[in-house]
């Protein structure tokens, strides 16, 4: 069995190349510098020649954000609407330490609609499920705006 390691500058050049994205919307998205992008997906970093250990054009953090980024955008479109669904309950419960009653509260959902959302999505007919991932992507977006 083998692993194909995911690399980030040719995973995002390539849905640059399809018209999945462009460079503006991805500096946009990541906040760093159009040069610095650019160096980053062309491989290239200014004043540089040959073969050297010369300086990654992206800190780490940049590196980290974009990788997670990829990822999500080109990959994790993958995974079933319902499953997401559910993931996203999970990481409110979870990470934010909401209760299905505290969320339900907030985003003016029925309870046993987050319940059975958690247990089985997909037994939810559509227009819950719609009202569901609006408001808890609304819900999502605020609480990641306040965070550092």
């Amino acid at each position: 069995m083998t692993s194909q390691m995911f690399n980030t500058a040719d995973e995002l050049r390539r849905a640059v190349a399809d018209g999945r994205i462009s460079e503006m919307a991805l500096e946009a998205i990541s906040q760093i510098p159009t040069g610095t992008l650019r160096a980053f997906l062309t491989g290239s970093v200014e004043g540089t020649h040959g073969v050297t250990t010369s300086p990654q054009p992206l800190s780490a953090d940049e590196g980290t954000r974009l990788s997670v980024l990829a990822s999500q955008i080109l990959h994790g479109f993958d995974i079933s609407d319902d499953e997401r669904l559910r993931a996203i309950l999970e990481g409110l419960t979870t990470q934010f330490h909401l209760t299905l009653e505290n969320i339900a509260l907030l985003a003016r959902l029925d309870p046993a609609d987050l319940a059975t959302a958690l247990r089985d999505p997909s037994s939810l007919p559509a227009e819950r499920k719609y009202a569901l991932a609006t408001r808890l992507l609304y819900l999502t977006n605020a609480i990641e705006r306040a965070r550092p």
